[in-house]
């Protein structure tokens, strides 16, 4: 009898056992496939990445020029004083003749049948001013945008067919195609103003890329960067009201960039949440020097999360 027990006892250890082995499996098998997929979409495909660091290129060399600019009209209404002696001894250098040179144009003058004349000749000659000579005008090396523009195309035809195998929706890749269309042909069309419009919209749908990819970076700073970008062309259209929702949107994308870094620094953390307050507040004030130069320090901080 003991042993027909101790045989029922071991039966049913052995199915416990299989069970548990069974269970086991199924609940590892999962986690497994993750840690695959994780390993199979570890970093972003090279394609996409040299988009996004391409049309950021192109943002800030349009932007750089648009600073270049604002500078040189700055200092033209108020120019700076240590500029003003170097001006006018260069004016009174230009504008005084050698002793030499005058008298040679009286020996001139007295020669002449028409000594008056010759006179009056003379001294125009002497007093006679020259113009400084203006300063360029700052402008987009087009040349440059518009190679930047075909290597854009080459590297979308690179990653348009990966995007869709791995994972990106029909609607953003093709309302991304159509917005690399229109900035080609607005920087084909030499459009300053169009051509940086264009080209921080098509940086927007680089999060919904990156989100389909492990991260070092949290894909929601890459919306930062571009949600800062688009405030500030708001602000220099004087569409101040249409910053409002991008401010807000601008707060969540923080709060889930947040908890999404693997390896947090606190200390800069901390500088971009108050490069962010600082960014805000300008804005919401509607000054738009302030927010060109808050926002600059707020992209930089958030191009060292990593």
């Amino acid at each position: 009898m003991s042993g027909k027990l101790t045989r029922i006892k071991q039966a049913f250890s052995i199915c416990i056992i299989i069970c548990f082995v069974a269970t086991g499996c199924n609940i590892l098998k999962p986690n497994s496939q993750k840690d695959e997929e994780s390993i199979k979409r570890k970093n972003p495909p090279k394609a996409l990445s040299q988009m996004i660091n391409e049309t950021d290129e192109i943002i800030r060399d349009l932007e750089d020029t648009r600073e270049k600019r604002a500078r040189q009209i700055r200092e033209k209404e108020n120019p700076s004083k240590e500029r003003i002696p170097d001006e006018q001894k260069k004016q009174q250098e230009e504008q005084a003749e050698p002793a030499q040179q005058m008298q040679e144009q009286e020996k001139e003058g007295r020669d002449k049948q028409e000594e008056g004349q010759g006179g009056e000749q003379a001294q125009g000659q002497g007093t006679q001013t020259t113009e400084p000579t203006p300063e360029p005008i700052p402008e987009p090396d087009w040349n440059k945008l518009e190679s930047l523009a075909e290597s854009l195309n080459e590297q979308w035809n690179n990653y348009e067919p990966v995007a869709k195998s791995d994972g990106a929706m029909d609607e953003t890749m093709k309302n991304f195609e159509n917005q690399l269309i229109t900035l080609t042909e607005q920087i084909m069309a030499r459009n300053e103003e169009n051509t940086l419009t264009a080209a921080v919209s098509l940086y927007s749908y680089f999060p919904d890329y990156l989100k389909l990819y492990s991260h070092d970076q949290p894909p929601e700073i890459k919306q930062l960067i571009g949600l800062t970008r688009k405030i500030i062309l708001y602000g220099q259209k004087n569409k101040w009201e249409e910053t409002k929702p991008l401010l807000d949107q601008m707060k969540k994308a923080w709060q889930e960039a947040k908890t999404k870094m693997k390896k947090p620094d606190d200390m800069l953390n901390k500088r971009i949440e108050a490069a962010i307050s600082d960014f805000q507040f300008v804005v919401s004030e509607k000054k738009i020097n302030m927010a060109r130069i808050k926002g600059n320090i707020l992209i930089n901080n958030l191009d060292q999360v990593e």
